[in-house]
């Protein structure tokens, strides 16, 4: 990577409602923070509600809170050992850029993990992590339904879930994104085509113990019909839409549960983040866990992939190289 001009660097910034390639001032590591070159930032859908308003934007205008790079400088207090070192995070904002500076407890070292594997593990694997391991109460052998499986959360989960011996059941929005979800451990592949619950039914007469929903939007009452009784309903993501009022009358149809996840109750705390993001790294470097890469493009091609992403026409994990 070229050094910077005059304390620059090259990123992407939210301008208008949209995403411009311009050259911005270059972070410095303050109190307690690394500054580390970026290599890949990842792509999520957290970007899309940053251009739409719906989450905050870096004071810098810089989007992104994922990547992998290498530390460049400690800042004080900051451990400087770590200079550098590789490491992954998934809670820096600003990450659509050369570098990026932040408290130094939201990154992870990784080793000789490869680069594209680090860099689009840990905003998604977290996610990932916490809906397979703390929300609905799952055993071996359980049938459960993963929307969106083609998507980033969607293949780590269904990984995830298929090493604990549950059967997935991942549902796409199109045959393209079938081989990937397939790919990623689903037993069955489905399509959500408006007949999702005979389809499911027909494989699950019973239903399925819990439903991992990352769509949201006026398909979620549909979802009570895929539950068995006393069956699960975990929602996590509005890609569809907002989550409309509940009536309890469709929980009372299977003495129901529904919780609605937020990554801040799960891993909002570095010291959580860390256990958390240590296990999904340990679990990728022995083979266990891996992200399926869709598209890898140059920083400069941020705003149509993450067009592509907010149309749902991308699958799997996509990656910014800052690089050439």
């Amino acid at each position: 990577m070229a050094e910077p001009v005059d304390g620059t660097m090259t990123a992407v910034r939210l301008v208008a409602g949209e995403l411009r390639f311009e050259r911005v001032p270059r972070p410095v590591a303050g109190e307690g923070e690394l500054l580390v070159e970026v290599e890949l930032a990842g792509v999520n859908w957290w970007e899309v509600m940053q251009l739409a308003g719906q989450v905050p934007t870096a004071p810098s205008g810089v989007p992104g809170q994922e990547g992998t790079g290498r530390v460049v400088a400690a800042g004080p207090g900051a451990d400087d050992a770590l200079v550098g070192s590789r490491v992954a995070w998934s809670k820096v904002p600003g990450s659509y850029a050369e570098f990026v500076a932040g408290a130094a407890g939201w990154f992870a070292p990784v080793g000789d993990l490869p680069s594209e594997q680090a860099a689009g593990l840990l905003f998604q694997g977290v996610t990932a992590h916490y809906l397979a391991e703390d929300t609905a109460p799952l055993a071996a052998g359980d049938p459960v339904v993963v929307l969106a499986a083609a998507g980033g959360v969607g293949t780590l989960l269904s990984q995830v879930l298929t090493a604990r011996g549950i059967r997935v059941l991942g549902v796409v929005g199109s045959p393209e994104k079938v081989d990937v979800a397939r790919a990623a451990g689903a037993a069955e592949v489905l399509l959500d085509d408006g007949q999702l619950t005979d389809r499911v039914r027909e494989l699950e007469p019973e239903g399925v113990a819990a439903v991992f929903d990352a769509n949201g939007g006026p398909g979620v009452p549909d979802r009570f019909g895929l539950l068995r009784r006393r069956g699960w309903l975990v929602l996590y993501g509005t890609a569809a839409g907002p989550i409309p009022p509940i009536e309890p009358g469709l929980l009372a149809g299977g003495s129901h549960v529904v919780t609605r996840t937020a990554g801040k109750d799960f891993a909002g705390d570095p010291a959580t983040w860390v256990r958390r993001a240590t296990d999904v790294l340990a679990r990728a470097a022995r083979g266990e866990l891996r992200v399926l890469v869709g598209e890898v493009v140059p920083l400069a091609g941020a705003g149509e992939l993450v067009e592509r992403l907010r149309s749902r026409r991308t699958t799997g994990k996509n990656l910014l190289r800052t690089g050439p």
